[in-house]
């Protein structure tokens, strides 16, 4: 009887601790998760610039930016300015420039860790700027929605040869061919049907319409890149081409979405817009989506390669709730096969009790 008794009391024992184990393995799977971190490291990105294969930056709006130095891998965020930023340009790995809204002019020579403002000497002081490039230690060009202004003495003082004497729509795109040769995008005069691209061939001290790019032909281009003097590509809702500097337009694609071009060469040509990455190895004869179907893909903005492998892409991303915080996505595509496959990284930025007027972005000029 004894033996029953210590039996059952020893089978009561181990039903108690089996119990108490359960009950304690319940609490902490129900435990409270700790608050979602949203790092705020980069928000509405604008443009991408890379010196070579590591050292690359990224700029957005509300002064955020984010510099890798091991092609992509990592990403250390940085602030310029609390307005935001339009472009950046590098000319080595230490030395570059970054412009935005309201005349603001940045310069580093850490590698883009910090910044440092520098005093805008073109007319008008205030202008928005939206694209900065060197061709020289001291010929560089910034696009203005005045025009582009025009430096020969390393940044310290700018001059824009463009400005209009009557009312006029405002400019929205250059591209540099060398220390002479430029065109810009720009409608100066209030004619039914105005050229829309200028062309200097004198380092920007003066600029004159090409004769054929009208706006009734440039209908809906929002952006154009040319390969050398001759041959260009125009992009926006339709993708065109030339090839006797601007004079005569072929239509390649009737329907696209194009915010920005990278040419490496004659014949290999990366478009970018929305949710579409194009490409094409024949010059724009045949132009192949080589996007990837994610749905973090919503707005790509900004493309730049290395060589005919490596490059990467920027563009705004999704937007989504988390425990009733507002949070917006930038993605970063990475290619080192020159577009056939991507990989992708997100930053998020929190915008939760921002004013509408941060939020919102001023949209790019162009002729209507």
């Amino acid at each position: 009887m004894q033996l029953r008794r210590s039996f059952l009391l020893a089978l009561m024992i181990i039903a108690f601790i089996l119990f108490e184990t359960h009950s304690c393995s319940d609490d902490s799977s129900v435990a409270p998760e700790p608050p979602l971190e949203i790092k705020n490291e980069l928000f509405g990105t604008n443009d991408v610039y890379f010196a070579d294969a590591d050292h690359g930056w990224i700029v957005g709006r509300l002064g955020t930016a984010v510099v890798t130095e091991d092609g992509g891998e990592n990403w250390t965020p940085v602030t310029i300015d609390e307005l935001d930023s339009r472009g950046v340009y590098f000319s080595d790995t230490q030395n570059g420039w970054v412009v935005g809204r309201e005349g603001r002019l940045y310069v580093s020579d850490d590698g883009g860790y910090t910044w440092e403002r520098q005093i805008f000497t073109g007319y008008p002081q205030m202008d928005d700027l939206f694209e900065v490039r060197f061709v020289s230690d001291t010929e560089g060009f910034i696009l203005g929605y005045h025009g582009v202004f025009v430096t020969e003495d390393g940044g310290r003082n700018w001059v824009n040869n463009w400005l209009p004497i009557e009312e006029y729509r405002g400019a929205w795109s250059m591209t540099v061919v060398d220390e002479d040769n430029a065109y810009m995008m720009g409608s100066k005069w209030t004619d039914s049907d105005p050229e829309l691209v200028y062309v200097t061939e004198d380092g920007g001290l003066t600029w004159s319409a090409v004769q054929g790019s009208n706006a009734s032909i440039l209908r809906g281009i929002v952006t154009i890149e040319f390969n050398d003097k001759e041959t260009g590509w125009a992009g926006g809702a339709a993708v065109m081409k030339t090839t006797d500097g601007g004079r005569t337009w072929m239509t390649q694609m009737e329907t696209a979405t194009v915010r920005e071009f990278f040419i490496h060469d004659a014949m290999s040509v990366i478009a970018v817009g929305k949710t579409s990455i194009l490409r094409t190895m024949d010059g724009g004869a045949t132009w192949t989506d080589v996007a990837p179907e994610d749905e973090r893909i919503v707005d790509l903005r900004a493309v730049h390669f290395v060589d005919s492998s490596r490059g990467w892409i920027a563009g705004r991303g999704r937007e989504e709730m988390i425990e009733g915080r507002s949070v917006v996505y930038t993605v970063v595509l990475a290619t080192t096969d020159g577009g056939s496959t991507w990989s992708i990284t997100e930053f998020s930025y929190e915008t939760t009790g921002l004013e509408a007027a941060a939020v919102e972005e001023t949209p790019i000029p162009m002729y209507q």
